[in-house]
């Protein structure tokens, strides 16, 4: 399966670091680097290939391999990193079986874990950020959340959480600058970093691409904004039925036990609260994959509780055993069955075959693309000899592909799905001729003659 567009936008930019060397990242970028970085490394590592004549290349199948590796990496450290965070936190060597289950067949961890996107990076950070923190390792804390924010902007959601946890623990003054001064050293890194670049601040990228009309979402849609919201979080540790066990599970033994246990339970359940909340309320893309961030924290609650069955002897041992074999059947479900979770993967099938098609067109072809953009670009190959051109309406396409003296055959590129008849009619009115070239899979590519004199 491709990319998804946002993974082959991030994939067009590690690309241009491996080959061309722009390790600055210059463009419309609206993320930091760090992830980036990771796979462009991973491409310079493993598939980066030269030419007789020194030219780098890389093959996109296996740009698409190692771009998405160093992530697959970091969900597999994240596992083991869950399962130590629940053992140390719990004391418990089932509470760190029942995190690392949970955490390795997790839907979320399952769609995100190998993908080039950059949230795994921003989930396995902040995960280290909270695991140094619920240990009193400040310093390091704060150093993990300075590369969770090198991953993501979102990790500002995430400094919450661990300012909970400061004060449930009593943290004093050295605590506090412990905390904030790595943090704050790296995200001045990353300011001068973005300040170093060509083109646009990513910040200022961000809010041009992020920004809402108004913060607040209208009250009359925050009960249709938490049903989606739940519906997604359903399968955050299992498909909804496990989940459902999982949580129901955790919620009786805490009931029965007369509290979350530990102070540091309680601001992993406040957090969690407040994120889901927050998101209703504001109005914000409710992305699926915007729910990582409470993953780990929802883990090790879970595990916590789930651990501190009020049972003991042999039923104890065989209610775990059983709450076992059905996280694991439900990761093997998510696995065979699929997910809601991750986007349709099926979305770009057929993009490869599409490039190798205009490829094979003559040097300087005219490629006449409205709705494809860094997703053709990356199946094009990092040196492809096309004039892709873009226009927002097709207005504007009809007066730009008059006013260009071109003689030779042009090409409009179209998903099948997305309406384009009406920018075929525009073409056809302004008295190019059209004929379809290429249709398969999902894609569509018109050939354009010029208007005769």
């Amino acid at each position: 399966m491709r990319f998804l567009p946002d993974e082959a936008f991030f994939m067009t930019f590690a690309r241009g670091a491996a080959v061309y060397g722009d390790w600055l990242l210059p463009g419309p970028l609206d993320k930091p680097p760090l992830s980036i970085y990771g796979s462009a490394l991973s491409m310079v590592a493993v598939g980066i290939t030269a030419d007789a004549d020194g030219v780098l290349h890389l093959d996109p199948y296996i740009g698409e391999f190692t771009g998405m590796m160093p992530n697959a990496f970091l969900a597999i450290l994240l596992t083991a990193l869950m399962m130590r965070l629940a053992g140390r936190h719990c004391r418990s060597r089932w509470a760190a079986q029942f995190a690392g289950l949970i955490t390795a067949t997790s839907p979320y961890l399952l769609a995100y874990g190998a993908s080039a996107l950059t949230d795994m990076s921003l989930l396995f950070w902040a995960a280290a950020a909270l695991a140094c923190a619920l240990t009193g390792r400040w310093a390091l804390a704060g150093m993990a959340l300075g590369l969770a924010f090198w991953s993501k902007q979102q990790a500002a959601l995430f400094a919450p959480l661990l300012v909970m946890i400061l004060l449930a623990r009593g943290g004093g003054r050295q605590d506090w600058l412990r905390l904030g001064l790595p943090a704050f050293i790296l995200g001045a890194a990353l300011l001068l970093w973005d300040g170093a670049r060509p083109g646009a601040s990513i910040f200022l990228q961000a809010a041009v691409n992020n920004s809402p009309e108004t913060w607040l979402a209208a009250p009359s849609l925050w009960l249709e904004r938490l049903a989606d919201w739940l519906g997604r979080g359903l399968w955050l540790v299992g498909p909804p039925l496990v989940t459902s066990v999982l949580l129901m599970g955790a919620a009786f033994v805490s009931a029965s036990q007369m509290g979350m246990g530990t102070a540091g339970n309680w601001a992993l359940l406040l957090y969690i609260i407040g994120f889901f909340g927050a998101h209703v309320v504001f109005q914000v893309n409710l992305y699926d994959r915007y729910l990582l961030l409470i993953l780990p924290p929802l883990i090790l609650l879970v595990a916590a509780q789930l651990a501190r069955l009020p049972l003991s002897g042999t039923r104890a041992k065989g209610l775990r055993l059983g709450l076992v074999a059905l996280i694991a059947a439900g990761g093997l479900w998510s696995l065979n069955a699929g997910s809601i979770i991750g986007g349709d993967r099926g979305t770009s099938a057929g993009i490869d075959a599409l490039a190798a098609h205009l490829n094979s067109k003559p040097v300087a072809t005219v490629i006449y693309d409205p709705w494809l953009g860094w997703e053709l670009s990356y199946y094009l190959g990092a040196w492809h000899d096309k004039r892709r051109v873009h226009y927002p309406t097709a207005a504007a396409l009809v007066t730009g592909a008059l006013a260009l003296d071109e003689v030779g055959d042009r090409y409009f590129v179209a998903p099948i799905d997305q309406p384009h008849d009406d920018w075929l009619a525009a073409l056809r009115a302004a008295g190019f001729g059209i004929a379809v070239d290429y249709e398969r899979d999902r894609f569509a590519v018109y050939r354009l003659t010029t208007p005769q004199e």
